[in-house]
């Protein structure tokens, strides 16, 4: 697996908050710097 760089762009995707309202990863970007985090695990 590669190791990820703090340089790298992740690609455009949309996703629906708990509300059911769409964002998209451009329209966050559009506020500034965005940091993605995936926790890996169970609930």
């Amino acid at each position: 697996m590669p190791q990820a760089s703090h340089l790298l762009h992740a690609p455009d995707f949309t996703l629906r908050n708990q509300k059911g309202d769409e964002t998209s990863l451009a329209d966050l970007r559009q506020r500034g710097p965005v940091l993605l985090a995936f926790h890996r695990g169970t609930w």
